[in-house]
């Protein structure tokens, strides 16, 4: 009678051994590399994507300011995933005007086919339209917690929010502590700014709203240090 009680615990247990090892290989949670992320959505602003805009010599499809599109820090990022990762996918998008200057007042519907798309791993590059004194009213990190949430159609993702390039020291406080709060990657853009002749286009372009922007230089600064937060969890 022990015996057989012993054998039957010993196959409860092994069953339940089994089954948190099978539930293990497909969680995706926030911070950890347990899967390898198939579906990349990176949300940002100009510095993310910018259509071509003639009244301040604008003529590109791409982050503003690269001299081509996969000279910005998309591109680039996706280049090197793709190396590891031939099947991940990508979507990218401006939400300058949709979330990051109104992130307290946000329409979710705006964002419902991303989403719909069930993304993996999520890339926050925003930062530089925000107000210190707007995120500090409207708890910024409270609206990145719930965007997120929205965003991931349902389902635990990797979440990795990217600081600032400009100088932004009290928003991008705000995102470093969300990050740690939540387990998210943070990645820090401080530094890159004060070398302005090698990492901004200013020496390119006349319009200085432009020129402010990331030269090829300053997008690969951008995608070094992002890649270097999250290129755990594609090997």
């Amino acid at each position: 009678m022990f015996n057989k009680e012993k054998r039957w615990k010993n196959i409860v247990l092994a069953v339940f051994c089994a089954l948190i090892l099978t539930t293990g290989t497909s969680v995706y949670g926030r911070g950890l590399s347990d899967s390898i992320p198939l579906k990349v959505l990176v949300l940002g602003n100009s510095i993310t994507w910018h259509g071509a805009k003639p009244a301040v010599s604008w003529s590109g499809n791409w982050g503003m300011a690269a001299s081509a599109a996969d000279k910005d820090f998309v591109h680039l990022l996706k280049s090197r995933i793709n190396a590891l990762s031939p099947q991940t996918e990508f979507q990218f998008a401006n939400i300058a005007d949709s979330f990051e200057r109104k992130f307290w007042k946000y329409n979710a519907a705006d964002f419902k086919k991303f989403s719909d798309w069930h993304p993996d791993l999520i890339v926050l590059e925003i930062g530089e339209n925000i107000n210190d004194t707007l995120a500090v009213t409207y708890e910024l990190g409270k609206h990145l917690e719930r965007f997120s949430t929205q965003l991931s159609g349902g389902k635990s993702v990797k979440v990795c929010l990217v600081g600032s390039f400009w100088p932004n020291q009290h928003i991008d406080q705000v995102m470093k502590s969300t990050a740690a709060e939540h387990s998210w990657m943070y990645v820090d853009l401080q530094g890159l700014y004060k070398n302005r002749n090698e990492n901004t286009a200013i020496q390119q372009y006349q319009n200085q709203g432009v020129g402010m922007h990331p030269s090829d230089a300053g997008m690969e600064h951008i995608a070094n240090r992002i890649w270097n937060e999250i290129q755990h969890l594609f090997k």
